[in-house]
């Protein structure tokens, strides 16, 4: 009874299951009936028994009775084999398509299908000696294998876009097996418009998406990424997606915030400061944090290190301070001592730039006029300790003809009087030669500009001088930030005190010369600063005085007084510009693309070479000469440049990965559950649990 009952539970367990199969062509089951005949058959050749007589041959009698037995159920058993080969042979024909809850199939129609991996840098994470990628890359090939025959696949990842499905099946296990981690890449919302798009060139009825991603928070916790999502699923309802999660459950790990650089240009006396945090995640514990320079060799050399108490979702500042030395490109990172699982946040690469303190001449009527604009280039604070950028001379422009101007990076006319034309000659050779000018007008001028412009140079100056205007509530009032000049007012546009810093004379400009443009305008849209290029050099021109110590002063831009920063911020930028540094970045974001200014008084080489930490490769100059562009950033590390050998010039630049890449942060997906509805947007974590869910969703649309 016993061994009934255990097969009676088997089959009950099977039945339970296993559904009931479809068939392609019911009808043909028909030809089950044919079993009649074998059995028709069966009864027809049917022997009838013979009556013998054996006398004394008792004893055979039960050996006849047993071979009648035995000849019987092979009769029998002969029935149940022709029989079942005809019923064998009807579902054959009819074409049987059997639906197993415990196997992937889901019918062997074919489907189109796109399998898109998250290759994001974070994805490199590893668990239990394997990244998330390895994951996600062993899931996605038990997809494949499992996908019936003849369908169309196609793989993506987050690094580059396709247009086309795979050749074949062979294709597809080979892109995925070559999938690697990137750091400059889409978003996953990219990456799904990317697959719909090939997925609606087939003509596949069945068509699906598997996502395969670690589940990170940053890609769900905003209303934008959610919304997305839910504008792809009412679009696209003929397209049944899949998320796959190959993520952790509780990640771990320390990393580095992005680095804050002051400055990114400094003297050899310099003082280089380094800031940044340490973030945990998932983790506490103490950690080093080391920071290095790199010496001519490529070497790193130890300059500073810190012991910080990482505790878990909490960030520790950390700062470093240190002198730079030699001037040229100085390379350099901050990275934790111990590593983890997730190696590529554990280090920050920074470039700087080292100069010798750049050389300014002040032209001025009276030197003592020339106070103001003196000391917001050259602080005395920082002359003190030797930091200053600018070593500022100032001459009259009785003895301004002396001056060798080849020897200064930049020339300033505060407030000029009509000069010769043989010294405006030799300022517009001197800016032809990649040196820069700045004129800011004042009274000097003289009430009638005739004289002035008479010997002015039309190939320097960006436009005439009409004459003087007095305004009436008159302040500078910038409306774009994008030229290097403003770019350091960007991040405080909306909260700068223009209006507490009063202009009250301007000179009113005539039409502009060729090539000249207005950088700066007042608050009644007159031009307040005008820029012109000649050659490899630049000129900026202030309608109004920068002059100090005058009866009557022009306007409140260097006043002393708290609220008057901007106009000595302005300045400042105004010399970097002119000196080449101005808007100048050292240091990007993976992916960027990093723009070099070559100085205008080196030599400009028709190639340079770059070498990046994966290899080397020549370019070219570009913007007749001016700059270097570098587009393929997408490997954090050092990238140098240059040309002419030993004697020649030196560039470089740094790339870094953003701080969010790394963001290990998990979503809540108890909450994504009640936001989508998992029909529409199911979250699996097993091939059999995708098996599962793909064939309730195939049920549900038949």
């Amino acid at each position: 009874m016993q061994r009934r009952a255990k097969i009676a539970l088997c089959i009950t367990l099977i039945l339970q299951q296993t559904t009931m199969p479809l068939f392609v062509t019911p009808l043909l089951l028909a030809g089950g009936l044919l079993i009649a005949v074998p059995i028709l058959i069966h009864l027809a050749m049917r022997q009838r028994p013979q009556q013998l007589e054996f006398p004394a041959l008792r004893f055979l009698q039960a050996r006849s009775t047993a071979n009648r037995h035995r000849l019987k159920l092979r009769h029998l058993l002969l029935l149940v084999l022709r029989c079942l080969a005809l019923l064998l042979l009807a579902i054959a024909l009819a074409r049987p398509i059997f639906l197993s809850a415990g196997i992937f199939t889901g019918g062997n129609a074919p489907v189109a299908a796109a399998l898109a991996f998250d290759t994001r840098p974070r994805m490199s994470y590893r668990h239990q000696n394997k990244t998330r990628l390895d994951a996600a890359k062993e899931m996605g090939l038990e997809v494949v294998g499992q996908l019936p025959k003849g369908s169309e696949l196609v793989v993506l990842d987050t690094a580059s876009s396709r247009n086309r499905f795979d050749v074949d099946r062979g294709s597809a296990v080979e892109k995925i097996k070559q999938l690697t981690t990137t750091a400059h890449t889409e978003t996953l919302i990219d990456m799904v418009d990317n697959a719909v798009e090939v997925l609606h060139e087939s003509n596949q009825q069945r068509k699906e998406m598997y996502l395969f991603t670690d589940m990170s928070a940053v890609d769900w916790d905003s209303e934008a990424m959610i919304s997305a999502w839910q504008r792809r699923l009412a679009d696209h309802p003929n397209i049944n997606f899949y998320l796959i999660d190959v993520g952790v459950r509780k990640p771990q790990n320390f990393s580095l915030a992005d680095l804050k650089l002051s400055p990114e240009v400094l003297t050899e006396t310099g003082l280089l400061r380094v800031t940044t945090e340490v973030r945990a995640t998932g983790t506490s514990g103490t950690q080093a944090v080391e920071l290095y320079l790199l010496d001519a060799q490529g070497n790193g050399q130890k300059r500073g290190e810190q012991i910080v108490d990482g505790r878990d979702r909490q960030a520790s500042q950390v700062d470093f301070q240190t002198r730079v030395g030699h001037s040229g490109i100085l390379h350099g990172y901050v990275r934790l001592a111990r590593s983890d699982d997730l190696p590529i946040d554990n280090i920050r690469y920074f470039s700087v730039e080292v100069r010798v303190p750049h050389h300014v001449l002040i032209a001025t009527a009276d030197p003592a006029r020339s106070h103001l604009l003196a000391t917001a280039l050259s602080p005395p604070t920082l002359r003190q300790q030797e930091e200053t950028r600018y070593d500022v001379q100032v001459a009259s422009y009785e003895k301004l003809a002396e001056k060798k101007f080849s020897s200064f990076d930049t020339i300033w006319l505060l407030d000029p009087p009509p000069l010769s034309a043989a010294l405006w000659q030799s300022l517009t050779t001197y800016v032809d030669e990649g040196g820069g000018l700045a004129i800011a007008l004042g009274g000097n001028v003289g009430l009638s500009p005739e004289r002035f412009n008479a010997t002015a140079s039309p190939d320097l100056l960006p436009a005439k001088l009409v004459r003087q205007w007095r305004g009436l509530d008159l302040y500078l009032a910038p409306d774009q930030f994008e030229h290097p000049v403003l770019q350091r007012f960007k991040v405080r546009q909306d909260s700068i005190p223009w209006q507490q810093n009063p202009i009250f004379r301007i000179w009113q400009l005539g039409p502009f010369s060729k090539g000249a443009r207005t950088l700066l305008n007042y608050s009644d849209r007159r031009p307040a600063l005008v820029s012109r290029n000649l050659g490899k050099g630049r000129c900026l021109l202030l309608t109004t005085s920068l002059s100090s110590g005058t009866r009557a002063p022009w306007n409140d831009l260097l006043a002393a007084r708290e609220n008057a920063w901007p106009g000595f911020v302005l300045v400042n930028a105004m010399a970097d510009y002119l000196a080449g540094i101005a808007g100048q970045r050292l240091n990007y974001r993976t992916g960027s693309v990093a723009r070099v200014g070559l100085s205008g008084q080196e030599e400009v080489f028709d190639a340079y070479l770059l070498k990046t930490p994966t290899g080397s490769r020549r370019i070219a100059a570009d913007d007749r000469g001016r700059q270097l562009l570098i587009s393929n950033t997408e490997t954090p590390g050092h990238y140098r440049l240059g040309a002419g050998g030993t004697e020649g010039v030196q560039y470089g630049f740094s790339i870094n990965l953003p701080a969010e890449a790394t963001n290990l942060k998990r979503a809540d997906l108890d909450q994504l559950s009640e936001i989508f509805d998992p029909s529409q947007l199911p979250i699996v974590v097993t091939t059999e649990q995708l098996s599962r869910t793909r064939e309730d969703v195939e049920g549900r649309t038949r």
